[in-house]
């Protein structure tokens, strides 16, 4: 059975619901004398609301609330509410923590719980057949809501695109696999947050064009764990027809021994039960809270010696199942047939080590190590005390650094190193890989620095100036808010949506966003030097990614 069948409906149902829909697809134009209208979907029927020329829909279920029994289990089609349900407010978060450098970009959710399998619409009043963005946030795969006005997609919309951000199962309730968990309908044991994303996709082609989108033209936007999670949806030929483009903002790459392998995914889980009184199955019913605040610490300590992976702060992370995650990403193929960016910040591994709250100066993460004899020891700790490895990755940035008039002090190749271990070696990489292989790549580089006493342009800094929210409170200190942020931020977003609706994508000037070929000047630098321009040049930082190949067995 193939797994996009799995998610309920027979394909005959869904014929005959996205042919409902795109009769509907006129009503958009008429919007109830220049309103919002009412829009019926297969989750029941929704009244939006307008602002500034959009209509939105809030909180739109697309999945039955995964509880009771349906925790760790795919998602399920929901059963369709009686009458018209108000779509004015957005749904929960999935079961979360906010602390440390993830506050820097995120604030504490106040309203979370099971019940999170929702996603909001917003869309030019009147639109018909327009192209789609779907937005998958990052977090760790344990952070993160479409709540937050951060992800608001008001002025994506804006942009003359139907916007659509999705909440997903987060961390326990998203990623504990056991072969007592086998899904009933599809016998899967993993990746319920992979699966809910899949879920969202499939919603949105069913029920897009009614809201006056084409499901014909989807460009999913990831950002770091989105990111990799759209990858693994991109390589999964049970999913790929549920998109046409794709963007990675900051994707890594988290694999065994960094994250567990299935076996020791099961015995993560087992031992989690144990330390709860219960089986496997009996966490179901422990409390969302409960299971949490346990896993958490579970995860924060030291695993048994049994355990051959979970190496790393990200041992909870997508389990390589060869169903639904079929493999390490940046070693299998990309569909030929779908655009693609990568995009990464300058200074990614300053999200980090190197990140402060402006109101208080206070920094929210660990100091980073201060002495090349510290990061020589941290570096060999994360290479499974590969102590001539460290050396040689040490090396390569110390030279690199020289060469190209940066600083080498240790903190600052640390950070470089850090970064470039998690993320930039592995899509950069992938980049010249599908260059090669021909498939339509398109790569750039977020350069604008943060606000002092930041420093830098950290993992998730380009986040507020694609949804234009920079200005918000909660990011004008640490983003900006002059006129060269204004501007990048319509250089950054506009290129993105011009990705996502054009053939061939176009810059704010006008100038053609050209296919990556390494080696050449076809890379997109974002706001470098502090300005709001979009310049086409090389790769930064490029030549100190080369250790990597190596080290990491390229």
């Amino acid at each position: 059975m193939r797994i996009d069948d799995r998610f309920g409906a027979s394909t005959r149902r869904r014929f005959l619901l996205s042919t409902a829909a795109l009769a509907a697809a006129p009503l958009a134009g008429c919007g109830g004398g220049g309103g919002p209208f009412v829009a019926t979907t297969t989750s029941g029927s929704f009244q939006g609301q307008s602002q500034d020329g959009v209509d939105s829909w809030l909180g739109i279920p697309y999945a039955q609330p995964p509880v009771g029994a349906l925790r760790f289990q795919a998602p399920r089609p929901v059963q369709p509410a009686a009458g018209i349900v108000a779509a004015s407010a957005f749904g929960a978060a999935s079961v979360q923590t906010v602390a440390g450098m993830t506050s820097w970009i995120y604030p504490t959710q106040d309203v979370q719980g099971e019940d999170c399998l929702s996603l909001n619409i917003w869309g030019p009043s009147g639109a018909h057949g327009l192209p789609v963005i779907v937005w998958f946030h990052g977090g760790g795969f344990r952070t993160g809501a479409t709540r937050m006005p951060l992800m608001n997609g008001q002025a994506l919309a804006q942009r003359g695109v139907v916007a659509v951000t999705a909440n997903y199962r987060l961390g326990a309730l998203g990623l504990l696999s056991h072969p007592d968990f086998a899904d009933s309908r599809n016998g899967t044991t993993a990746n319920w947050q992979l699966q809910d994303m899949a879920a969202a996709l499939q919603w949105v082609r069913d029920n897009i064009a009614v809201f006056g989108g084409d499901p014909s033209r989807v460009c999913v936007i990831g950002q770091s764990g989105g990111a990799m999670h759209t990858i693994m949806l991109a390589q999964n030929p049970a999913y790929r027809s549920l998109f046409q483009k794709a963007v990675l903002l900051s994707p890594p790459s988290v694999t065994p021994p960094a994250s567990l392998t299935a076996t020791d995914a099961a015995a993560y889980t087992q031992l989690l039960a144990t330390t709860l009184g219960t089986t496997p199955r009996g966490l179901r019913d422990v409390p969302a809270q409960t299971l949490h605040a346990a896993e958490l610490a579970q995860n924060a300590g030291t695993l048994p010696a049994s355990f051959t992976s979970g190496r790393s702060p990200y041992k909870l992370a997508p389990v390589i199942d060869g169903t639904t995650y079929l493999g390490d990403w940046t070693r299998r193929d990309w569909p030929a047939n779908v655009p693609v960016v990568i995009d990464y910040t300058l200074d990614e591994g300053a999200f980090w080590w190197n990140v402060y709250d402006p109101a208080t100066n206070t920094r929210l993460t660990p100091a980073p190590p201060p002495t090349l004899p510290a990061v020589t020891a941290a570096l060999t700790a994360q290479l499974g005390g590969r102590a001539d490895a460290a050396g040689a990755v040490i090396d390569a940035y110390t030279s690199a650094a020289i060469a190209e008039g940066r600083p080498a002090d240790a903190v600052s190749l640390w950070i470089d190193i850090f970064g470039d271990q998690l993320l930039r070696n592995f899509g950069t990489r992938y980049a010249a890989r599908l260059s090669a292989a021909g498939v339509p790549v398109r790569y750039s580089t977020y350069m604008h620095a943060v606000q002092v006493p930041g420093q830098g342009v950290p993992h998730c800094a380009d986040v507020p100036m694609l949804f234009g929210t920079y200005a918000l409170d909660y990011y004008r200190a640490k983003i900006g808010t002059g006129a060269q942020e204004s501007k990048l931020s319509d250089e950054f977003a506009g290129a993105i949506v011009s990705f996502a609706r054009d053939a061939q994508p176009t810059l704010k000037g006008g100038a053609a966003w050209p296919l990556y070929q390494p080696g050449a000047n076809t890379s997109v630098r974002w706001g470098e030097g502090g300005s709001g321009d979009a310049v086409i040049g090389a790769v930064p930082k490029l030549n100190q990614l080369a250790v990597w190949d190596s080290v990491l067995g390229y």
